[in-house]
């Protein structure tokens, strides 16, 4: 199996909703991003300007995962891959390759929120990647994890 990762494009935004309804955990249906103003129509503008940006991780051409950051604020948004090709380092580089594309936009922090429950893979998963928590949780209950571009070297 040969992961080939590239800029996302419009083009992906389908199928990238379609593969956050089908991964192991956290799933959320296209009905349910729609819920969110998640949808083909408000995320394409958004990448078109540029508002957001990601990247896309392909098997055979076909999207397999992704994960998308907001340039304004250094938000990693969503990163998500399909449970068949977990635990194959595919969502560190997405992860990685996101993130730094975001600190050349010239943040010096990022953050995301995720899980605060460690039973949930995520929750080990950013801090295995370098993400420190805060101590500080949004409305869902989710951590506030921050990443610094001086930790990473960038």
């Amino acid at each position: 199996m040969k992961i080939e990762f590239r800029k996302a494009k419009n083009k992906d935004i389908n199928r990238c909703i379609e593969v956050r309804g089908l991964t192991s955990d956290n799933q959320f249906t296209k009905n349910d991003l729609a819920a969110i103003g998640v949808s083909a129509v408000s995320w394409s503008s958004l990448i078109d300007d540029s508002e957001i940006i990601g990247f896309v991780a392909l098997d055979k051409d076909i999207v397999i995962g992704f994960c998308f950051g907001e340039s304004a604020t250094g938000e990693i948004l969503v990163l998500a891959v399909l449970s068949g090709y977990e635990a194959l380092g595919i969502g560190k580089e997405l992860l990685s390759l996101t993130s730094y594309h975001l600190f050349t936009l010239g943040h010096k922090e990022l953050f995301l929120a995720a899980s605060a429950t460690p039973v949930v893979r995520s929750y080990g998963f950013y801090r295995r990647v370098g993400w420190q928590p805060t101590n500080t949780y949004n409305n869902d209950g989710d951590e506030i994890l921050t990443l610094s571009k001086y930790d990473v070297g960038c």
